[in-house]
């Protein structure tokens, strides 16, 4: 069963009344996790929702969702009384915050979680192996999720998301328990995509002085005819290894989406983003070990209904 509640920007909390139908949608970067609830509501508390800015979902007693509350309307018509409500991630916080200009000498994880994450009430677990970085620098204009982004994920290689409690998660995903997905489990759909186009086959670093080229190449995408090259120019004064990682970098986010499979299975929370997912269909040629890179679940029409868009088990989910 769904229990929905919403915390009051002046203090306390507000369940929610009985859900008819709702929809989670999680993944990782941008668009961040958003939900839409549905519920029975009651006449004259049509203003009761004013403060409302938090809002939690569990299901089965388990915590699913923490988030911002972005919109509710209360609508009366045909089939009677009913509150909409919808709103996103706890990564909306730092979307919707932009970040004063900075330059750091030298920027650690601490650094950046302390300017850019906990001002805005956000916890953060996770983040003990990212490299500290020399020289980083916040530009006008930046939000603070982009900030948090390029720290994490340009330097580090880790894709920063949000788990269901609403803390930012500056670790890759473990391989913990795996999810499969059989035709026994009630699959309705699946779709298969490889897309080429984007996907780089060769990335250069060089200095503007050109002494020092750092080359990388993605031997499995030659072997299949790819050639994309992509040439990069940094200052003078990037060492070897930075380059090198830079390089590596842009080698793995332009494959990031390369291969999707979109699977829509009956049942509700099969699987969570980043988690690895064993797909084993009768007469399929795409069968496999895949990673989950974003999770829809929803209830309505349809009944408890999870799709899940798989990705490379060593793509940057």
């Amino acid at each position: 069963m769904m229990e929905c509640w919403v915390e009051l920007g002046g203090g306390g909390a507000l369940e929610l009344p009985t859900a008819v139908s709702w929809k989670f949608c999680y993944g990782t970067d941008t668009p961040c996790d958003s939900f839409f609830v549905r519920c029975l509501w009651e006449r004259g508390q049509e203003k009761a929702l004013s403060a409302a800015c938090r809002f939690y979902a569990q299901w089965d007693r388990e915590r699913v969702f923490t988030g911002v509350v972005d919109e509710y309307a209360v609508i009366c018509g045909k089939d009677g009384l009913y509150l909409e409500l919808s709103g996103r991630g706890m990564a909306a916080l730092l979307l919707d915050n932009e970040s004063m200009p900075a330059e750091y000498q030298r920027a650690t994880r601490a650094d950046i979680v302390a300017d850019h994450v906990t001002p805005y009430g956000v916890e953060a677990v996770g983040g003990g192996g990212l490299p500290a970085v020399a020289g980083f620098t916040v530009t006008s204009g930046e939000s603070e999720w982009s900030v948090v982004r390029r720290f994490a994920c340009y330097y580090g290689g880790v894709v920063p998301r949000f788990d269901r409690m609403g803390r930012l998660v500056l670790d890759p995903p473990a391989d913990g328990e795996e999810a499969r997905v059989r035709d026994a489990d009630g699959v309705t759909g699946w779709e298969y995509r490889d897309e080429r186009h984007g996907v780089l086959s060769q990335v250069a670093v060089r200095r503007r002085t050109y002494q020092g080229t750092q080359w990388v190449a993605d031997r499995e995408f030659l072997a299949q005819g790819g050639r994309a090259r992509k040439i990069i120019t940094v200052p003078n004064t990037t060492g070897s290894a930075a380059m090198r990682y830079t390089a590596d970098y842009q080698l793995r986010a332009a494959r990031r989406e390369r291969v999707r499979m979109r699977i829509t299975v009956a049942g509700a929370f099969l699987a969570w983003p980043g988690q690895l997912v064993s797909v084993e269909l009768r007469d399929c040629g795409a069968n496999g070990r895949y990673r989950a890179a974003q999770t829809e679940v929803s209830c309505g029409s349809e009944g408890l209904t999870t799709t899940l868009v798989l990705g490379e088990m060593d793509a940057m989910i």
